[in-house]
């Protein structure tokens, strides 16, 4: 993860990090839910922001595509053990996300106003 940041980001993290350690249980949880809401903000502002210049993206908050090895990576993936419908479900959700297909009538390429 650290080539993919900037050194001032790799420092900020950092800092939280040692703030973090003195931090009780209760509020670890309190600051991992406001950074997941943040998170969900700045979604929704990308999303309505590229909408208004005539965009749309598909951002969706479902786990990432995995090169699955064994078994075991479907036990990482799900944090337990699936049943058959759950792996069915998964597999079907990303071949729909792998062969989407773009809707001409959601794009637009000039404002009409």
């Amino acid at each position: 993860m650290q080539e993919k940041i900037t050194q001032e980001q790799a420092f900020h993290l950092r800092k939280i990090e040692l703030e973090a350690q003195e931090m009780s249980k209760e509020e670890l949880i309190g600051a991992l839910l406001d950074c997941w809401e943040a998170r969900f903000q700045q979604k929704q502002i990308f999303q309505a922001s590229s909408r208004a210049a005539g965009l749309m993206f598909r951002l969706d908050e479902e786990e990432p595509c995995y090169v699955l090895e064994s078994e075991e990576d479907l036990h990482k993936i799900f944090g337990h053990e699936p049943t058959e419908e759950e792996i069915d479900n998964y597999f079907r959700r990303v071949w729909e996300h792998a062969t989407m297909e773009l809707d001409m009538e959601e794009i637009i390429l000039d404002s009409e106003d």
